[in-house]
This record gives C-alpha cells, sequence and structure tokens, in this order.
C-alpha cells in the first residue's frame, strides 16, 4: 500500500509539472517562433520531475558531441525517461522526430507540436518523406535533431528493428550520426506499467559516425555501425538491474 502511495504520488507531481511547463510550452511556441523557448520550458519541465521522483542522471561521453556543428542523435528507447536523459544533457538546442500522434496529447503534445519539432505521420507515406526532406533542410541549417531508430520503447530492454527514415534523414542532410544508450531506465519506468521508481540512470554519447559521401544506399550500412555504437554503449551495472 506505502508503495503504491508513492507511486500515486509521483504521478500527481509529474501531472502538476506537465500542464504547468506544457502550458508556458505551448504558450512559447505560438509567440518564440524559434522553437528555443519551448525547448527551454523542456528541461525545466523534465528537471522538475527528475528531481520531485528522486531520480539522477549520470552522463558520460559530452566531450564527443561537437556544439559547433549539427548532428543526427540516435538513441534507444527503452522507457519515457529516455527523453528526460536527453533533454535534460545535451548541450544544444535540438528538435525530436517523433510520431504525429503524441502532438494529440493535452500540454505535452501542443507544446511538442508548436515548437517545431518533426512530426511524422507513419501512416502516409508520402507525407512522412515530405516531413523528413523538410527536417534535412532544417538540419543543413543548423538544427540538431534526435531521433529513436526503433520507433517505438521496447519491451525487453534489448535494441529492436531499427526504422528506416532517420537513416534517410542524416544521409541526406551529410551530418554525423551520434550514438546514444541509455541505460537503467526500463527499471524507473517500465513499459505497460503504472511504477515510477526512483534511481539513477546512466546516458552515453558516443563517438560521431560520420555520412560524408553516403547515399541512400548506404542506409543499412549506416544502421549497422549506428546499432554497434549503441549496443557497446549500454552499462551492465545498469542494465542488470532493469527487469
Amino acid at each position: 500500500m506505502k508503495r503504491g502511495l508513492i507511486y500515486a504520488y509521483r504521478y500527481f507531481l509529474v501531472l502538476v509539472f506537465t500542464v504547468f511547463w506544457g502550458t508556458i510550452g505551448t504558450v512559447l511556441g505560438l509567440t518564440d517562433r524559434s522553437g528555443n523557448g519551448g525547448i527551454w520550458a523542456a528541461r525545466n519541465w523534465v528537471s522538475w520531475i527528475l528531481r520531485g521522483c528522486g531520480i539522477r542522471v549520470v552522463v558520460e561521453g559530452l566531450e564527443n558531441v561537437d556544439v559547433g556543428r549539427p548532428h543526427v542523435f540516435m538513441c534507444n528507447h527503452q522507457s519515457v525517461m529516455d527523453i528526460a536523459a536527453l533533454v535534460q544533457t545535451i548541450p544544444m538546442q535540438f528538435r525530436f522526430v517523433a510520431k504525429r500522434e503524441l502532438s494529440r496529447i493535452p500540454f505535452f503534445g501542443w507544446a511538442l507540436a508548436l515548437g517545431g519539432h518533426v512530426l511524422i505521420d507513419r501512416g502516409d507515406r508520402p507525407r512522412a518523406i515530405r516531413s523528413l526532406e523538410r527536417a534535412s533542410g532544417q538540419i543543413r541549417g543548423g538544427t540538431n535533431v534526435i531521433v529513436f531508430p526503433e520507433g517505438t520503447r521496447s519491451k525487453t530492454g534489448e535494441l529492436q528493428t531499427f526504422k528506416k527514415g532517420g537513416f534517410h534523414l542524416a544521409i541526406a542532410a551529410q551530418v554525423p550520426v551520434v550514438p546514444v544508450t541509455v541505460s537503467g531506465s526500463q527499471r524507473i519506468t517500465p513499459k505497460h506499467s503504472l511504477r515510477i521508481e526512483s534511481g539513477e540512470v546512466k546516458i552515453r554519447y558516443g563517438k560521431p559516425i560520420p555520412t560524408t559521401g553516403m547515399s541512400a544506399r548506404d542506409r543499412h550500412t549506416l544502421a549497422d555501425e549506428v546499432r554497434a555504437a549503441i549496443t557497446i554503449g549500454y552499462d551492465p551495472a545498469y542494465q542488470d538491474n532493469s527487469a
């Protein structure tokens, strides 16, 4: 019963913080066309949630990120806390590549839609391609984007099959891919569970993988390189406790 009350309290905090910062992010999205105000709101939203729920993010490898040039960040996805770890630690402005249906979520989704993030309609292939083409132009113009190549959260914590859109995007933009590995987040917020545990999550930024000179036919090679780099980045000390 006590654990149930703790989980309920943490969900209440998440709800309140999401409404508060989602409202601010929505207003900023309407008034600040750069979208950077929304990222500021997102960082505060994540910081409040992590502190309120007793979650600490340990980060490694930031020296691998060149803040002076754009990248495509590709991260494994085993929990919603992967998003929190990225938002808290990524050292520059960014935009997410996300499925369009997330924009329907009150407050969070509204801020996402108004913040200049790349929303993909996976049920409409021509529209999805157009969205990725616009995104590649944004990246060439200096925007960093975050992609979860698995497309959805893993039930086991192991990497799933990668979707190809993110690799087309990186190659079209001719910018490096930074592989990112989050370890231990599945234990904090397991998929299909109402638990929000306290504890540590570890995020590791790997060395950039260049795409210069690659073409669309190289996307499978690039995907294999990114998968290997993300896999190497797992910390067993965190993953072993993620059941």
